[in-house]
């Protein structure tokens, strides 16, 4: 399933199986909740339709035609993102393939439990071993996905020293492969500012990744929120301010046992 892996060698995502037919077609994995249920207080049912239902669909159809009859038509689902991922040849192979990771880890970082059960002491100390603070973090994360202008992921990611850092990628852009994050500053040089202080909305943060990255460089994911305008304009709209309430309910629906999961796996407690 979509989940295929957070390094994508070490841990493993319920894409990948799913994603693999008996056809040999990649199909669309269930989710730990229902459509008609929502994810609220985040995503109404018609909200999710769109995501879950026509989105997701359409990228793993999409992917399925384009790789038959060549030899991704063999591969797991994390081969064909990561092979595809390194081939300058294959643009739309990769962003079929990344969207639908994405979108995947973001629904499945979700709940739709009426009362969210707080985080645990062992997440939040690991957070705060790298922001200071959980609610540093969550405004650190919230200025990173306002300022991202156009559509695109905000991430928390570790890296390869162990840190929790934020990532924005734009369009299909995944954390997994440098070539492939799609950063708006993949040219600038390395940036330290006090986001808060000199721009709310910059997305330029000192707890960001460093614009300036080694070759073969790539991250781990740990949580993400998709600033798709389709994630977000059925029930917020399109204003600043309809982003922010969609930032704010993210973090009310976000199931922090996922999160807490994703972080033992790579290692990071």
């Amino acid at each position: 399933m979509l989940r295929q892996a957070l390094r994508l060698k070490s841990v493993v995502s319920p894409l990948a199986s799913s994603f693999r037919a008996a056809a040999k077609l990649h199909t669309v994995p269930a989710l730990p909740y229902t459509v008609a249920s929502g994810a609220k207080p985040l995503l109404s049912p018609a909200a999710l339709k769109i995501i879950y239902e026509d989105h997701q669909t359409g990228l793993v159809n999409r992917l399925n035609e384009l790789i038959a009859g060549t030899p991704y038509e063999e591969k797991a689902f994390h081969e064909v993102l990561m092979d595809s991922a390194r081939s300058l040849n294959e643009v739309q192979i990769f962003n079929n393939a990344s969207q639908a990771w994405n979108n995947d880890f973001f629904l499945r970082t979700l709940s739709s439990a009426v009362e969210q059960k707080p985080m645990s002491e062992v997440l939040a100390k690991r957070i705060s071993e790298s922001f200071g603070s959980v609610e540093v973090f969550k405004r650190e994360f919230t200025t990173n996905a306002l300022g991202l202008f156009g559509s695109g992921w905000t991430w928390l990611v570790e890296d390869k020293d162990g840190r929790l850092v934020l990532l924005n990628t734009y369009n299909a852009g995944s954390p997994h492969h440098r070539r492939r994050m799609q950063r708006e500053d993949e040219t600038s040089t390395d940036h330290d500012f006090a986001s808060a202080a000199q721009n709310p909305y910059s997305g330029a943060s000192k707890f960001s990744a460093p614009a300036k990255l080694m070759a073969n460089s790539s991250y781990v994911p740990i949580l993400c929120v998709s600033m798709w305008e389709h994630a977000y304009l059925t029930d917020y709209g399109i204003t600043r301010e309809g982003r922010e309430k969609y930032l704010n309910n993210f973090f009310k629906t976000v199931d922090w046992s996922v999160v807490e999961s994703r972080v033992l796996r790579v290692g990071g407690f």
